[in-house]
């Protein structure tokens, strides 16, 4: 019985840097990570060991490292084009780019001193930016963007009631309790003129808008909610996708302690948490 060689792959991920941007007054700080999938046309490294065609991974660390500073004040999107670009350029046996940038922007602090060459800056973020490019070598971009690691929390108002029971449920009715949420949230493009920056900027006002003018009747009403308000705030989007955790905040039990809790204290506990996923069409 013979045997052939199905799709295969290599990259590298975790690639963690820092691009500081100097070209105007205010200097501007974000961290990156990169993770890069290159799928490829290598049957002979795998069958044979022939690594004539191979390029080491160390290369593609050293290309997101060294065009990185082309792109100090670059979007994520249009740096990762530019990334994938070069990757299907510098090896033709390279069959598709895959690339995953996520950025989170450092705040400057403010300080009474005039702007000078050195500018100080906290790593404090609400959520990262990010962005995943696919580039075919023979064909176009697809380019989904969004906000990850957005947390969100609501201190009471929210409600879960109605819900279907079966033999091993025990989760009780809420008409007052409180919501937490970490979630990603991304959208794809409907096509390649987009203004990365502004789209992400007003699709992130949406996000924080809709959240705090909604009743939560449970974790999929919200993020589907949160989905359309995307939508609604951006033409050139085409689809959105929600996805993240429900996140339990129980009231701790402080009377064994002789102390009252009245809506103070709440578990952070994040070990298990209640997954949710919707993606939303426009039409």
């Amino acid at each position: 019985m013979g045997h052939s060689i199905g799709d295969h792959a290599y990259g590298e991920c975790g690639i963690e840097f820092l691009l500081v941007d100097r070209s105007g007054p205010q200097q501007r700080v974000r961290r990156f990570r990169a993770d890069v999938r290159l799928l490829t046309d290598h049957p002979e490294v795998y069958r044979d060991g022939d690594n004539a065609r191979l390029i080491p991974v160390s290369s593609i660390n050293n290309s997101v490292l060294a065009l990185g500073t082309r792109h100090t004040a670059s979007e994520p999107e249009t740096y990762a084009l530019a990334l994938a670009e070069h990757l299907l350029t510098a090896n033709r046996s390279v069959r598709t780019a895959d690339v995953h940038l996520t950025a989170s922007e450092f705040s400057p602090l403010p300080s009474s001193r005039p702007t000078s060459a050195a500018q100080h800056f906290s790593a404090l973020a609400r959520h990262q930016d990010h962005t995943h490019l696919t580039l075919p070598r023979h064909g176009e971009p697809v380019v989904r963007s969004g906000l990850v690691n957005m947390e969100l929390f609501a201190t009471g108002g929210a409600t879960f009631t109605g819900f279907a029971r079966d033999a091993h449920t025990t989760t009780q009715t809420f008409t007052d309790r409180v919501f937490g949420a970490r979630m990603n949230v991304t959208w794809r493009h409907a096509g390649t003129d987009t203004d990365h920056r502004r789209c992400r900027a007003r699709a992130e006002q949406a996000v924080l808008t809709a959240f705090g003018e909604h009743t939560s009747r449970s974790s999929q009403h919200t993020f589907h909610h949160l989905g359309v308000a995307v939508l609604d705030a951006c033409p050139e989007v085409a689809e959105v996708r929600v996805d993240g955790a429900h996140l339990t905040r129980s009231l701790v039990d402080l009377a064994p302690f002789g102390t009252g809790n009245e809506g103070c204290v709440y578990t952070a506990t994040d070990h298990q948490q209640s997954t949710v996923t919707v993606t939303i069409h426009r039409t």
